[in-house]
């Protein structure tokens, strides 16, 4: 009967969850800040040879946790990551669109080849206000390779462009594209 006790406090201890080692960041984030490039590549450490841990897109807002020179620790679901601080934008710079009136690949198409063709293969594309193609057509072929022109026209379909901005408002726009052979 004087081990019951022991053995009861011991069962207890022993009963409950693993007390856990991971911590969370409860630091007060110095700004919110927003997303100013397509695409932000947060990385594990301030380099740009550490691995990219998670992705932002245009507009996000991210909470600026410590900068260190030209990087900035921002608050990520697992933890923390760090970001060039030029790819932020505050509020202000956010809510406004510079005017960019030339349309840009963010995603180029990727060249299409077949051995021995010559010719032009012209397309357009129809591009929304958010820089995706919704649509391509062949405006002249002259290789004769209709496999080689529906490549091409699969490749300005994953193509994606930078918005086009006119005094703070986003475009449609229709894009010519020539390949050469």
């Amino acid at each position: 009967m004087r081990w019951l006790p022991i053995t009861i406090v011991l069962l207890a201890a022993c009963s409950g969850e693993a007390p856990t080692t991971e911590t969370t960041d409860t630091r007060i984030p110095l700004s919110v800040e927003y997303v100013r490039e397509a695409t932000l590549k947060i990385h594990a450490k301030p380099d740009d040879a550490s691995p990219v841990v998670t992705t932002y897109q245009h507009g996000e807002s991210v909470s600026v946790l410590s900068r260190r020179r030209a990087w900035a620790e921002v608050r990520i679901a697992a933890g923390s990551g760090w970001v060039h601080g030029e790819e932020l934008a505050g509020a202000a710079e956010a809510t406004k669109e510079a005017d960019n009136t030339k349309p840009h690949f963010l995603r180029a198409p990727e060249p299409v080849t077949e051995p021995g063709v010559h010719g032009n293969i012209d397309r357009e594309a129809d591009v929304n206000t958010d820089g995706v193609v919704t649509n391509v057509r062949t405006i002249r072929n002259t290789t004769g390779s209709v496999s080689l022109e529906q490549r091409n026209i699969a490749e300005l379909r994953r193509a994606t462009f930078s918005p086009v901005v006119r005094h703070g408002r986003r475009e449609a726009f229709v894009y010519e594209h020539r390949v050469e052979y």
